[in-house]
């Protein structure tokens, strides 16, 4: 396999830009072997991201370097999938945890009453940022983590809950 590694210092003043940075590279699912060195696997995407993120640590008078097409280590390597799996499989529990509540919520309101269409339409909503935030994931999940099925699952079981409500309550 190829990775792609970035090397870089930002200027510790103002810390803003280090949290940008961290964030970004947070969002692109990158693993940092050390500080100030991540690694992901040589994709275009990842490469056209990866090249971004240089720009923008230059532009914060920051140094850069980014090694393509670069081969470590069996060893390493496997530290690598094993961290990004493990993250992975962590977010995909936090958004199943999260559907699950929301259908908790939800049922233990139509307990007692019924949901306004407003209320309803908000809830969908809802359930759009969870889809959302599983194509975030899924979007970084480079190694097949478990926990996506599980994940995707719950999300749907939670949408399909409110949809059936709503009918219901349409049909009354």
């Amino acid at each position: 396999m190829q990775w792609l590694v970035l090397i870089y210092t930002i200027p510790p003043e103002p810390t803003r830009k280090r949290a940008f940075v961290w964030r970004e590279l947070k969002k692109l699912g990158a693993v940092y072997s050390r500080d100030g060195v991540c690694i992901l696997p040589d994709r275009p995407a990842t490469r056209h991201s990866m090249q971004a993120i240089v720009d923008r640590v230059r532009g914060f008078e920051g140094q850069a370097t980014l090694v393509e097409s670069a081969v470590i280590d069996d060893l390493s390597g496997q530290e690598v999938v094993r961290q990004s799996r493990s993250a992975r499989q962590t977010e995909y529990a936090a958004l199943a945890e999260g559907s699950t509540e929301l259908l908790d919520h939800v049922r233990r309101e139509l307990a007692h009453r019924d949901f306004s269409e407003v209320e309803t339409r908000s809830l969908l909503e809802d359930v759009g940022k969870l889809w959302r935030w599983y194509d975030q994931i899924c979007a970084r999940d480079y190694f097949a983590a478990d926990g996506a099925a599980t994940a995707s699952a719950a999300i749907a079981e939670c949408e399909s809950a409110i949809r059936d409500m709503h009918v219901g309550v349409a049909a009354r």
